[in-house]
């Protein structure tokens, strides 16, 4: 069997309750195998598609594409591995580049589906007939992904092996070709471009910004309002780029609108993000000087909405990484914010040192940079 340990012939006839197959394939990407009986006189298939899935709240499927080599058209035997640890197959036929993976009849005659973890590995196994008779030779897409909350399928990864998990079988002679080169569709670039956009607006500037602002009170006599105003320039930019990134997932989100995948939580944290900024926006163009005797309730009002909002970009942020399945990024992010939060502490020890200090030398000025600013 090609691509196969020497033993694993023989896995397969212990643990499928006896049952062998004449031929197996490594499709090379997403670890994943496929295994099957051909028989040509009736143009039927009997498959064991394989994966190793170390952890509960994942999908996988695999699909035969009667008309094209993408995703959109693809006829897809499914497997849900729960979080409770329970699966469930089913087929489910793909219309869209949004499907949920709702359960629905294939184009072609399915005589048997089900599927079974043995020693951490998801097997899907399915019994069918060809879609065109005298044909063995199909185009095959094969997918992997996060479950939502609700134990729904979440969108697979748009990087990497994920966009190179399709090719040709030929269920007769046991040959297999991969897809080199893809092209990502126009709905995948989007996506890809308003998580970056957004990761770095709400993930990384806007606490940045916050950082800058606590820094404010560090002594720069040559440069007194330096820090205030890098706060300013750096929530500046993240608000444009959340503007710029929220449109796309508006836009992203109407797409979705006739029954593709909803992420229901993470749109309405993103439309509150836009609303908050847009008040600190506007609260920044109403600030009362600071002898007002109503400032301080401006800045507690600034205080709790700015918070509010980096709060919130960062729990969007990872509910993004679990919608993309993009664990390298979601490992860099927690990285960054460790980075920064690292910072952020060390700054504040040395603004109280600095803070005690002056208060023990005698004729020193505190360094009032809001007046300044």
């Amino acid at each position: 069997m090609e691509g196969m340990a020497p033993n694993e012939s023989w896995f397969i006839v212990v643990n499928f309750h006896g049952k062998s197959y004449d031929s197996c394939s490594d499709l090379r990407t997403l670890n994943s195998f496929i295994h099957w009986n051909y028989d040509p006189s009736s143009s039927s298939v009997d498959i064991a598609f394989r994966k190793s899935i170390n952890e509960h709240g994942r999908w996988l499927a695999w699909a035969i594409n009667p008309t094209s080599t993408g995703m959109v058209g693809s006829q897809a035997f499914v497997a849900l591995q729960r979080s409770d640890g329970t699966l469930e197959a089913y087929t489910s036929p793909i219309n869209s580049y949004g499907t949920t993976l709702m359960k629905g009849d294939l184009s072609f005659r399915v005589h048997d589906i089900s599927a079974q973890n043995i020693n951490g590995q998801v097997i899907i196994f399915a019994k069918f007939e060809l879609p065109i008779n005298g044909t063995n030779i199909v185009n095959h897409v094969w997918q992997e992904g996060p479950l939502q909350d609700d134990d729904t399928p979440g969108m697979h990864g748009l990087t990497g092996d994920n966009l190179k998990s399709f090719g040709t079988l030929d269920f007769h002679s046991g040959k297999t070709v991969a897809i080199t080169h893809v092209k990502q569709n126009s709905r995948s670039k989007i996506k890809i471009a308003h998580g970056i956009i957004n990761g770095v607006s709400w993930g990384m500037m806007m606490p940045l910004g916050v950082v800058l602002a606590r820094l404010r009170y560090l002594p720069l006599p040559e440069y007194p309002a330096l820090w205030f105003n890098l706060h300013i320039y750096c929530q500046t930019i993240a608000f444009f780029l959340g503007i710029a990134g929220g449109g796309l997932g508006f836009f992203l989100g109407r797409q979705s609108s006739g029954g593709g995948v909803k992420h229901t939580s993470h749109r309405y944290i993103g439309g509150a993000l836009l609303g908050l900024v847009t008040l600190q926006v506007l609260a920044h163009c109403v600030r009362p000087k600071k002898e007002h005797k109503y400032r301080v309730y401006w800045n507690i009002y600034h205080w709790c909405i700015g918070y509010a909002t980096i709060i919130m970009g960062v729990v969007n942020c990872f509910k993004g990484f679990q919608m993309m399945d993009v664990g390298i990024w979601k490992n860099a992010y927690i990285a960054f914010l460790a980075s920064l939060a690292s910072v952020a502490a060390f700054f504040e020890v040395l603004r109280w040192y600095l803070k005690a200090k002056q208060v023990t030398t005698p004729g020193a000025l505190p360094n009032d940079i809001e007046q300044k600013a």
